[in-house]
C-alpha cells in the first residue's frame, strides 16, 4: 500500500504541478516566470565542469532562436549565499526542498521544464554548445505540441 501511495505521489508531483515552487537556501520562494521555458542548473562552485558550462549556457541562450523563450537559474549545492552578480545566470544557494522534485545525483544536472512545471529534459553532466542547442530545440517542440 505504501508503495502504491509513493508512486502516485511521485507521479503527481512530476506531472501534475501547475506551478513550480523553488526555494533558496533560507527557504524564500523564488519567483518563476509563467511565460518562458525554465532551465534549472544544479551545480557546485567546486565542480570544474559546472563552472565551464556557465559560459556555454549564457552564449547559447543569447542566440536569437532562444533569446526570449528561456530563463535560467543556477542552484549551487555548495553555495552559502545567493549570487545575483550575473543577471544572465543568477545563482541561488540551493535548498534541499528543490531536490524533491528535481533529484540531483551529481553535478552538473540540468532540468528543462515547461512554464507549468512539466519536465521536458534532464541532462546529466556538462553540455556542449551543440548538445544544448539540440536540447533547447526539443524542449520548444515539446511545449508547442
Amino acid at each position: 500500500m505504501r508503495y502504491i501511495f509513493l508512486v502516485i505521489l511521485i507521479f503527481g508531483l512530476s506531472f501534475g504541478s501547475s506551478k513550480v515552487k523553488l526555494y533558496d537556501k533560507s527557504g524564500r520562494e523564488i519567483s518563476i516566470p509563467q511565460d518562458k521555458i525554465i532551465i534549472l542548473n544544479f551545480m557546485a562552485y567546486s565542480c570544474g565542469h559546472c563552472m565551464a558550462e556557465i559560459p556555454v549556457f549564457k552564449k547559447v541562450l543569447k542566440e536569437p532562436e532562444f533569446k526570449d523563450k528561456f530563463v535560467i537559474y543556477g542552484f549551487a549545492i555548495d553555495g552559502k549565499e545567493n549570487n545575483f552578480q550575473d543577471k544572465d545566470f543568477p545563482i541561488y544557494a540551493n535548498n534541499p526542498k528543490n531536490n524533491v522534485l528535481f533529484p540531483t545525483m551529481g553535478t552538473p544536472t540540468t532540468y528543462i521544464i515547461s512554464p507549468s512545471g512539466r519536465k521536458l529534459q534532464i541532462i546529466y553532466g556538462a553540455v556542449t554548445e551543440e548538445n544544448l542547442r539540440k536540447f533547447l530545440r526539443e524542449s520548444i517542440k515539446k511545449v508547442n505540441n
